[in-house]
């Protein structure tokens, strides 16, 4: 039984002031060394603490970040803090302060959290993206976009409350009798047009596609971002609505227009006003349109189709000329395609339940094969019911239709994209201010004179509709460039505007000249491992990329692409399965209580050792009384330490150790490094003695994990004196491994015939190719199999397989 007395907060507090106080996790610019940038999300500070959900997302990059170091890269782990945005003024309100005062408290208490956590972050890149330093770039940015026409200001549909102003989808809530109201207050809500500011992402849609081979994302990260693009190539078809015009829609499949049997438009559709007032059931139409708008695009999307026959409005087919009737349905879309559709039910499922719930006729345009069951069919096939194209299979008739609707001047080939522009206006006040001004006589003008400080406000929250700023005409009233009086836009950036590009910002944080050195750029871009949240893989990561492509082609980025690497990470459960957030500290772990009781070491090690980071997982309160105990097995493992040579049962461990975890920490498969550490410290009960040389590189084995308890047995190890920081152990190297010393005395070698595997042998890990070959030609299962034939070639891979061809 030890005597030594595992303190962890005394240790703690040995070294956690010196590692701080000298940065030794700092960065270098222009290093020498090859460059890792290893990033993880920026928190919002908008809650009262980090919980230990977070805490994981950041946990196991950091101790991937600290193994790079050790193994000879100039590591850049940054950390910031996303403050602007709706996060922190709904906080704001629940707490009844400003935004500014709980952003300050919020983020003090989180760097502390990260600090006693021992995160190695450099610190001294440390940004807040509230603060004008920072925003005048954001500010700086955004006017290069607009200077470019990428920004633009546009009518479109929006969820209105008088009380409060625009609101996301996120703040609408279904009220009484089918209506909506907002989720704070209660008050009610509708859909109106409004003039929004909007970034036109959609110009690069295809620009964003083709970037993604450019990546090593992981799979699904690029799965997810092609289908948010969401690139569909078909051809646009006008249909003739007498009266009112032509219409376009876009179909993917013109193959089918024969099969058209009705047409539909969104509610709203800029022509559906014009429609009404010629239809002859004008009552019901307007009721269905008022009623359609209380609906989100999600829940038009997930209800059952439904519409109304626009009586009186004749539309005409463009090849056949036949009436088609034109239904007003919720469940199109006004900015997703053309907000018109072209209804073919025998061949469109969704046009199918359209049709089949209003008696529309089914007319089938593609033969459906004789082994086809179901109710439709949307494969290709041979050309029916279709005039001149009868007998064509349907991938030809799609490139010679197309031919032909351009000489007829009626449609065209198109290509379309899922993906919409980004919305970059909030009625808010807790955001960037956007650097613009409007004029007399309508013109819009930038303001260079940045940054455009956002002016404080006690009372910030939006009243009878308007944007708070509206409230401060002293700052509001300013003069264009020619010296005239004119306005400030009074709204706001929205949340994700300073996390666009807050991974530029750390390269050059102190920078008053520029957002980063264009050289330093060059060196640190593109970010080498980006790790985040699941719900940011599309939107977040999409603005991002969109942001640096289109500054990139105006030569003020290096690189067109901010990140090379992609890992989201799952969720860490409260320990009955709900989810960890700050807006239910009930099912949440404070990571105080864990720090306080346990330690960081401990804290780190059962975060990172409950399961693969890109998983979902509940916590598990017995797992961390469990890495506390082994922490303590370690700790008093330094009375074993003694020159005496290490036995081969050690060295063999060790060996194996430093093999496995390097490969683990390298491929971010921590909780299994853990696993083999954990397996080393029991393995050493059975040990009267760990040989010193075999305990400095298990030291640094764990030090990535625990750094505190490492730290202090490596100074202890080494007769600490006094600190010099280029003596801390994680300043150090990994440990090397000899590869002999990984193999077991006996070893187990897989034996095939003809590629299939007959035996598997338990041999000496020694043993010569002529004695695994003796002991394969000796077991009865290979006897058997051979059945008395001569092999034609036996090959032995040393220590792998022994493949018998006969």
């Amino acid at each position: 039984m030890s005597s030594r007395n595992y303190d962890h907060k005394k240790i703690e507090q040995n070294w956690r002031p010196k590692w701080f106080a000298d940065n030794i996790y700092k960065a270098v610019d222009f290093s020498e060394k090859p460059k890792k940038y290893i990033l993880a999300e920026l928190p919002y500070p908008s809650g009262p603490y980090l919980h230990a959900g977070h805490m994981m997302r950041y946990t196991v990059p950091e101790i991937h970040s600290r193994f790079l170091r050790m193994k000879g890269y100039n590591v850049m782990f940054p950390m910031g803090w996303d403050c602007f945005g709706l996060p922190a003024e709904t906080f704001a309100i629940k707490e009844g302060k400003t935004p500014q005062e709980v952003i300050a408290q919020a983020e003090k208490d989180f760097k502390v959290a990260m600090q006693r956590m021992g995160y190695a972050i450099d610190w001294d890149r440390e940004v807040n993206t509230s603060k004008p330093d920072y925003y005048k770039w954001t500010q700086f940015m955004f006017l290069k976009l607009w200077e470019q026409g990428l920004a633009e200001l546009r009518e479109m549909p929006v969820w209105w409350c008088k009380e409060l102003g625009v609101l996301a989808d996120e703040e609408v809530l279904a009220g009484p009798n089918n209506t909506k109201v907002s989720e704070r207050g209660g008050y009610p809500v509708e859909r109106k047009m409004f003039k929004q500011w909007n970034l036109k992402i959609t110009e690069y849609a295809d620009k964003l596609l083709k970037g993604l081979d450019d990546t090593d994302y992981m799979d699904s990260v690029k799965l997810s971002q092609t289908n948010w693009i969401g690139k569909k190539e078909g051809a646009r078809i006008d249909f003739e609505i007498e009266g009112i015009g032509k219409v376009p829609a876009f179909t993917t499949r013109p193959d089918t227009v024969f099969g058209v049997s009705f047409v539909a438009i969104s509610p709203e559709h800029p022509l559906v006003s014009s429609i009404v007032q010629k239809a002859t059931n004008a009552s019901d139409l307007t009721a269905y349109i008022q009623k359609a708008a209380t609906l989100s695009d999600l829940e038009k999307q997930q209800k059952e189709k439904t519409g109304v026959e626009a009586k009186g409005i004749v539309v005409k087919h463009p090849f056949t000329g036949n009436d088609i009737p034109l239904f007003i349905a919720d469940y199109i879309l006004a900015d997703f395609g053309t907000g018109f559709i072209m209804g073919v039910p025998a061949h469109d499922d969704r046009d199918f339940e359209f049709a089949s719930k209003y008696g529309l006729p089914i007319i089938k345009v593609i033969q459906t094969p004789n082994d086809f069951e179901g109710d439709l069919y949307d494969g290709d096939g041979e050309v029916i019911n279709s005039q001149q194209y009868n007998g064509m299979n349907s991938a030809d008739m799609r490139t010679k239709i197309i031919s032909d609707l351009e000489q007829m001047g009626i449609g065209s080939k198109e290509v379309t994209y899922k993906l919409r522009d980004q919305i970059w206006a909030r009625q808010r006040y807790w955001g960037e201010p956007i650097p613009l001004i409007h004029t007399q006589d309508g013109d819009i003008e930038a303001d260079y004179n940045l940054p455009v400080v956002l002016p404080e406000l006690k009372e910030f929250l939006p009243v009878d509709g308007q944007a708070p700023l509206t409230k401060v005409p002293e700052w509001v009233n300013t003069t264009d460039s020619k010296g005239r009086p004119a306005k400030r836009e009074v709204d706001t950036m929205p949340t994700w505007a300073g996390s666009n590009w807050y991974f530029i910002r750390y390269i050059d944080p102190q920078n008053d000249d520029a957002f980063a050195d264009y050289e330093k750029m060059k060196y640190w871009l593109p970010v080498d491992r980006y790790f985040g949240d699941g719900g940011h893989t599309t939107a977040h990561l999409m603005y991002s990329r969109f942001w640096v492509r289109a500054l990139y082609e105006q030569g003020l980025i290096p690189t067109p692409e901010p990140f090379k690497w992609r890992m989201t990470g799952g969720l860490l459960l409260g320990e009955d399965g709900t989810k960890m957030s700050k807006s239910k500290p009930e099912y949440s772990v404070d990571p105080k209580d864990l720090l306080e009781n346990y330690g960081a070491d401990a804290a780190r090690m059962v975060l990172a050792f409950l399961g693969p980071y890109s998983e979902t997982f509940p916590w598990n309160s017995r797992s961390v009384v469990a890495c506390y105990r082994v922490i303590r097995q370690i700790y008093e493992m330094f009375d074993k330490v003694s020159d005496t040579p290490a036995s081969k049962t050690q060295l063999v461990a060790y060996n194996k150790l430093v093999k496995n975890t390097e490969y683990m920490y390298e491929n971010l498969k921590v909780n299994t490094a853990i696993s083999e550490i954990m397996i080393f410290v029991n393995a050493s009960k059975d040990w009267d003695t760990v040989n010193s040389q075999v305990w400095n590189g298990f030291l640094r084995v764990i030090a990535p994990v625990v750094p505190f308890v490492a730290e202090e047995l490596w100074q202890e190890t080494h007769g600490y004196v006094s600190w010099d920081a280029v003596n801390s152990i994680h300043l150090q190297d990994f440990p090397t491994f000899d590869e002999a010393l990984t193999l077991d005395d006996v070893i187990e070698v897989p034996v095939q015939i003809n590629g299939k595997v007959r035996a598997k042998l338990s041999v000496n890990a020694n043993a010569t190719e002529e004695q695994v070959k003796e002991a394969a030609f000796a077991n009865s299962n290979i006897t058997k199999w051979l059945d008395g034939q001569e092999p034609k070639k036996v090959i032995y891979i040393t220590g792998r397989i022994l493949n018998i061809v006969v």
